[in-house]
């Protein structure tokens, strides 16, 4: 995160892959999250309740998006790097049955005997991504039955909705940032999002505050 390359031995240092889907998933993520950022900022400039509702809807489409998507990223981003540093034969017998934090955990001691921080704000984030994900694909409706709490369960509802949004894209950027540190920017299971080895990054503006903060918490944890 620093400019400076962080050279850590791994058994492939160069390959090709077919069906790669890490970036695409990381690019729309980003999309949907900026997109979301964006319709939140007109709801809160509009007094038109007809407005409102179209925006609100809309907005939360987008953000379901982004975390299924951001979700999507972590995943194949640790499988890729399983396949290649483990080869395909081994992660189809060992590593692709279990569970995506067990992945991220488990691969990289594999590969190079370095290991993501559990105690981190990186590991942290993943877990509750994969958590909030999982809520979401296997969703389940309920009978709506009108209770003199239904009205603080729904806003509770809401509010760990937004929780839930915020994390995911930042899931991603300290996920990524940690990773520069634990297997180097070569080999990054996201990509490295160190500018100074990755020119042609762009960064939503929706999305700078969010980047620029997680770039901090990760540097103050490795600066120590």
């Amino acid at each position: 995160m620093e400019g400076i390359y962080n050279n850590v031995q791994h058994p492939r240092e160069s390959w090709a892959r077919l069906n790669t889907l890490t970036s695409t998933y990381f690019d729309i993520a980003l999309n949907e999250s900026a997109l979301s950022y964006g319709l939140r900022k007109k709801l809160n400039n509009t007094c038109d309740e007809g407005e409102k509702s179209e925006l609100s809807s809309l907005e939360y489409r987008h953000a379901v998006k982004a975390i299924v998507f951001a979700s999507m990223c972590v995943e194949a981003g640790i499988n890729d790097y399983a396949g290649i540093q483990l080869g395909d034969s081994y992660c189809d017998k060992h590593i692709y049955s279990l569970d995506v934090i067990s992945k991220w955990v488990v691969v990289p001691k594999l590969v190079c005997g370095r290991e993501i921080d559990k105690s981190g704000p990186a590991f942290k984030a993943l877990q509750q991504l994969v958590k909030f994900r999982n809520k979401l694909v296997h969703s389940k409706s309920r009978d709506f039955i009108p209770t003199p709490e239904l009205g603080e369960k729904l806003e509770k509802a809401k509010t760990d909705f937004e929780n839930e949004f915020y994390n995911s894209v930042r899931a991603l950027f300290l996920l990524s940032m940690e990773m520069d540190y634990v297997v180097g920017q070569l080999h990054n299971p996201i990509r490295t999002l160190d500018t100074s080895f990755s020119p042609f990054l762009e960064i939503p503006e929706q999305l700078k505050s969010d980047f620029e903060d997680c770039k901090n918490i990760t540097l103050r944890k490795y600066r120590k």
